[in-house]
């Protein structure tokens, strides 16, 4: 193994660096922990749990998926144990700030050779709309090289604390650090809009649910149009085609949707969905709900938690 271990986001951001010609070996760590169940316990509990779910998006037997997922932790260990240094690129997005504190989570407990670095921005002086680390050419993700910052005990409790906080039944946890956190610094916003994807209060739609009803309203038509129109009002979640599409099948089953997006037609808001929009109906009382954000099961008609956008914090109602 090369003495510089570079850990991105994704094959897209992989490829551009592998054309930067920077020093190192290139590892891809790319699990999308804004969906689904997080929990606690054993590597092999935990990835089979995450197999399980995301098999359920039809495109990959649960078996692949479970294969990719240890060879991702394989790789990363690895590299913490026999390379000097270990670069993580990862930018300030939800996506990315979870699979960052998971990585560090991991790393803490276990032996490590490698000093550990990252380069997470938020913006690139190049591109004004600056998304993430996967838009850049090979130039300005190499220019980022020498900017890479150390990630000192701080960084590395702090993330132990936030994937701890993920992986509990309770999200006050994840609400507190939310507040407090400095050493990593996107985290803040990041675990802040995490938490918005529980059931709000009053609606039962979580902040993503309620941005895809938006788009719809306004007039989007496909995936690509849908994800436009949310980054416009959401700048920390960037819903992927994956995303737009899972969610929208999910508010198509609950009637809010005539259609999700891939069908023939474009989905238009039912007067379910217009109402749940609006306020004046909801989801959770009247159709009940049955998902994991992390470590928090939501199942039934309620008491369930959710996101009291008011004074901003999660409760149990």
């Amino acid at each position: 193994m090369s003495d510089v271990v570079h850990v991105v986001n994704g094959s897209s951001t992989a490829d551009t660096l592998g054309e930067a010609e920077l020093p190192g070996d290139i590892v891809v760590w790319a699990d999308c922990l804004d969906q689904g169940p997080l929990l606690p316990g054993p590597d092999e509990a935990y990835r089979s749990a995450r197999a399980g779910f995301l098999a359920g998006f039809g495109e990959r037997e649960r078996d692949a998926v479970l294969g990719e997922l240890a060879s991702w932790d394989a790789a990363v260990d690895r590299a913490v144990q026999e390379a000097d240094e270990v670069v993580l690129w990862y930018e300030h997005d939800l996506f990315c700030q979870l699979a960052l504190v998971r990585l560090l989570s991991r790393m803490i407990a276990r032996p490590r050779k490698a000093t550990l670095s990252m380069v997470s921005i938020d913006h690139h002086p190049e591109l004004p709309d600056f998304k993430g680390l996967g838009e850049l050419d090979s130039s300005q993700l190499a220019g980022l090289w020498p900017r890479r910052t150390p990630i000192g005990g701080e960084g590395l409790d702090e993330a132990a604390a936030a994937w701890t906080a993920l992986t509990a039944p309770d999200p006050r946890g994840v609400a507190y650090l939310a507040r407090r956190a400095r050493a990593l610094p996107f985290l803040g916003a990041a675990l802040s809009r995490w938490l918005e994807d529980l059931p709000a209060v009053g609606t039962g739609l979580t902040r993503t649910e309620a941005e895809l009803l938006r788009a719809v309203h306004k007039g989007a038509a496909t995936v690509p149009a849908a994800m436009a129109e949310v980054y416009t009002s959401d700048r920390i979640y960037l819903m992927t085609d994956v995303v737009v599409a899972q969610t929208s099948r999910a508010l198509a089953a609950i009637g809010a949707l005539s259609a999700p997006f891939g069908t023939d037609g474009a989905p238009a808001l039912t007067p379910l969905g217009e109402d749940l929009w609006k306020g004046r109906r909801d989801r959770v009382t009247e159709l009940g709900i049955d998902t994991w954000q992390g470590g928090v099961h939501l199942s039934g008609h309620g008491p369930v938690w959710r996101w009291d956008g008011g004074p901003r914090r999660p409760i149990f109602v």
